[in-house]
């Protein structure tokens, strides 16, 4: 019996955390409470290896790749830390960025959200620029979805009615769908806050996009664009409620996600937590919400993190320095 139980406990910490996550609430029980552990990561000599001020994570076929929107480049790390190569510098020719703020990975191929040169940009897996195209707006995230399709987000201008912050492109650059409108106010500073969005990609082309503050219900999108359902979240993924000097009328903020990724069929989704009593800031804590909305588990990290990407127990994130963190998720 007890080499039975050994050989179970074993096999239990080698599974990915979605899928114990996933047995755990097919038996029922509550949601399971996880903390993660600190992972030394791989020692970086190159100058290169320093992150500025990175703002966009995506993990794909065992890398981690970082827009680092100060340094103007997209830094490629394997999954021990270790700096492997740069894609892309500042500039405003082919292959050159500009604020890069988002970046996807797929087939191969890495695709940038090239903020201020208003472009998506397409390298190959070495870091060669395979070609892109412009936008009419400043692109915020880029998703790669089924089918060569790309999800860009957008933020609103406020200058036009009836924005748009969602956008789906051929690989061309033929527009194939926009949607999800902005909210618009008389306050363009509320509003700012309100159409804060996080866009995640699902594991079959779809994508989810999880508001920041003030709405609770995740929309589930299918590659096309079509709105496949509402996911209510859990309401024990609680709004944290922040009063600010908006113009006009006294207004609260909702917050609810900092930051968003998802993984193995659940979405994470990071609380952001209050600072000094008046601001919200990142938060410490994983929410892991199954696709009905409901809370299955949650994750206590040991600091809080600006941005995050989830791949089976290990969560690679951006601490408040910038600095690159990896931690293990344990019972």
């Amino acid at each position: 019996m007890k080499e039975e139980n050994r050989r179970a406990a074993a096999l239990v910490a080698a599974m990915p955390l979605a899928a114990i996550m996933a047995l755990w609430s097919a038996g029922g029980t509550g949601a399971g409470r996880w903390k993660a552990v600190e992972v030394a990561a791989a020692e970086n000599d190159a100058d290169q290896a320093l992150l500025g001020r990175p703002i966009g994570l995506a993990f794909e076929g065992g890398a981690l790749y970082v827009c680092d929107a100060q340094d103007c480049a997209v830094k490629v790390f394997a999954g021990d830390g270790k700096f492997l190569r740069a894609v892309g510098r500042k500039g405003a020719g082919p292959g050159e960025l500009n604020f890069p703020s988002g970046v996807s990975v797929r087939g191969g191929r890495i695709y940038v959200a090239d903020k201020s040169n208003s472009r998506v940009q397409v390298f190959d897996g070495e870091g060669r620029v395979l070609g892109g195209f412009a936008l009419p707006f400043r692109p915020d995230r880029v998703l790669a979805l089924d089918g060569e399709a790309l999800l860009v987000s957008s933020n609103p201008t406020g200058r036009a009615a009836s924005e748009k912050l969602l956008h789906i492109y051929d690989p061309a650059g033929r527009l194939l769908w926009e949607g999800l409108e902005a909210s618009v106010s008389s306050d363009r500073v509320y509003d700012a806050f309100r159409n804060m969005i996080v866009v995640c990609a699902g594991g079959d082309g779809d994508f989810y996009v999880v508001h920041r503050n003030g709405e609770r219900d995740v929309l589930h999108f299918a590659a096309s664009g079509a709105l496949a359902g509402r996911v209510p979240v859990d309401e024990r993924h609680a709004f944290l409620p922040l009063d600010l000097p908006f113009a006009g009328p006294k207004k609260r903020l909702l917050g609810f996600c900092w930051a968003a990724d998802w993984d193995g069929g659940f979405l994470y989704i990071s609380a952001p937590e209050r600072l000094d009593g008046r601001d919200l800031g990142p938060g410490r804590r994983l929410s892991m919400i199954d696709g009905t909305g409901r809370l299955a588990g949650t994750v206590d990290l040991p600091c809080p993190v600006y941005r995050f990407a989830v791949e089976g127990r290990r969560v690679f994130a951006v601490d408040e320095d910038g600095g690159l963190r990896i931690f293990e998720v344990v019972r």
